[in-house]
């Protein structure tokens, strides 16, 4: 997207700006590492490895969280959250071992888990950052959203005006379906992205500042379709039958989503639509290529620089280049079954602690994807092959544990009459299904992005829930015993 000088100025301003807010403004410091993470397509090669615009910020917002003494609120978590962590790193100590001894190639595997780590600190430090006020984690999550979608937009009108030459932020602007990847790795992910951060919109619209939390939904879920991925729109799908589901069994209150869910559903026909203008292929816009310096004429063959069989420039006199055409479309679902399908072939070869990280390509030098190795793109199975049945369990577990922390914690505030604690607790149960679901087409889970959702979803269900939570799963909340009884640890 941008050029190295650009990214590492960017980087080191998110990292001072990060630096500076994290002890007295931790909400503006989340915001900051989570729209700074969101940048993932801008990246600089270092001789310790490949540079994400988060990274420096990651690391001076420990230093400065270190300093503060900020990390002793770590001690003394619930159990739940504790085996939740200790779930994550099995996983992380699964991999990096298979990564070491298994691997085909150390160096890439270990650059790869070194990556997930600072990713996982990423999280840490949204846990620390929100802890004191975790329902508050609403905005700053809502706001990285905004940006994506905001971009994704202008990238939509500027392609419709100046395409497809000029293709800011679109993914295949020569191809039959031009989409909109903004400043995410890709289009896919662009598109999950939004759809996570759906939900912390729809909360933030609830709040003491709607108008702001209704404009950043609007950009979210317009920008949303211009990312045209099949895979988003399950995950955002499921993802709002969570949030719904959560909701009305917690408090009783099905009303109270009609119009939210009406507002959303209008912005998502307006995405749609704009979809639909703001994205037309070469074949609908009538493009025709530039004739090449030394195309072919009526003449003769042409050669450079316009000599004799060709004219001067290879335009004027030369033969006029076609229209495209497109073949069927790719197929993209069964190119992951088949990788798949390779993987579980595969894996009885370290069925344990599996191949290490980014192992696949590695396994299958002769396979691309494009320029680059080949890998699994389903989370589930990448998981698998990567960490082996260990690593995959735990992370399993983990996930779980998060998920019911989460619910009991909405729970507890169901029981208190706190309808923002209820419905934070609602939006991170829907963006955390989101996130497993759209990941199975596309395995975002390395990055950032994910771990300070997941940290900061943590730190909810860590402050209203005890050691004995677990137990509380099936107990009735408040208002559904019809006593207004408080849940007790």
């Amino acid at each position: 997207m941008f050029d190295s000088a650009t990214i590492i100025v960017m980087a080191a301003g998110a990292a001072l700006l990060a630096g500076v807010t994290a002890l007295r403004y931790p909400r503006l410091c989340l915001g900051v590492l989570f729209l700074a993470a969101s940048f993932s397509r801008d990246t600089v090669q270092t001789p310790l490895g490949t540079m994400r615009p988060e990274m420096p910020a990651v690391l001076v917002v420990a230093v400065v969280l270190l300093a503060g003494g900020r990390f002793k609120s770590l001690r003394g978590l619930p159990r739940p959250t504790v085996a939740m962590c200790l779930a994550f790193a099995i996983y992380l100590g699964v991999l990096a071992i298979s990564s070491t001894f298994v691997a085909p190639d150390r160096s890439q595997s270990l650059h790869m888990v070194g990556w997930l780590a600072m990713s996982m600190l990423a999280g840490i430090e949204a846990f620390v950052l929100i802890q004191p006020r975790p329902k508050d984690a609403m905005e700053p999550l809502a706001f990285g959203g905004f940006v994506m979608g905001a971009i994704g937009i202008l990238a939509g009108v500027a392609f419709l005006v100046a395409g497809p030459v000029s293709s800011f932020g679109i993914q295949d602007q020569f191809y039959a379906v031009p989409r909109v990847f903004g400043v995410a790795w890709e289009a896919n992910l662009y598109a999950s992205f939004l759809a996570i951060c759906t939900f912390f919109a729809l909360e933030a619209a609830r709040g003491r500042r709607a108008v702001a939390g209704m404009l950043m939904l609007a950009a979210i879920l317009i920008g949303f379709p211009l990312g045209i991925t099949r895979a988003a729109y399950i995950g955002l799908a499921l993802g709002a039958f969570a949030y719904a589901g959560a909701r009305v069994i917690l408090e009783g209150r099905p009303r109270d989503l009609l119009r939210p869910a009406a507002f959303s559903a209008a912005l998502l026909l307006v995405g749609g639509g704009a979809a639909l203008v703001l994205l037309p292929n070469v074949v609908q816009r009538h493009y025709v290529p530039p004739v090449a310096v030394g195309s072919p004429t009526p003449g003769g063959t042409g050669t450079p620089g316009g000599t004799p069989g060709g004219t001067p420039g290879g335009t004027p006199g030369g033969t006029p280049a076609q229209l495209p055409t497109f073949g069927p479309p790719t197929d993209t679902i069964g190119y992951r079954l088949e990788r798949i399908d390779v993987a579980f072939g595969e894996m009885p070869g370290s069925p344990v602690i599996g191949f290490g990280a980014v192992a696949f390509g590695q396994k299958n030098p002769t396979r691309y994807n494009g320029s680059g190795p080949d890998y699994i793109a389903a989370l589930a199975v990448a998981a698998l092959f990567e960490s082996g049945v260990v690593g995959a369990t735990a992370l399993g577990i983990a996930f779980a544990l998060l998920l019911a922390s989460l619910w009991i914690a909405g729970r507890r505030f169901a029981a208190q009459r706190d309808s923002a604690g209820v419905g934070a607790a609602a939006a991170f149960i829907a963006a955390i299904v989101c996130m497993l679901a759209a990941y199975q087409a596309t395995n975002a889970l390395p990055y950032a992005i994910s771990w300070i959702i997941i940290g900061a979803g943590s730190a909810l269900a860590a402050s209203n829930t005890s050691g004995g939570a677990l137990r509380n799963l099936v107990t009735l909340s408040g208002h559904q015993d019809g006593q207004g009884t408080k849940l007790d640890a």
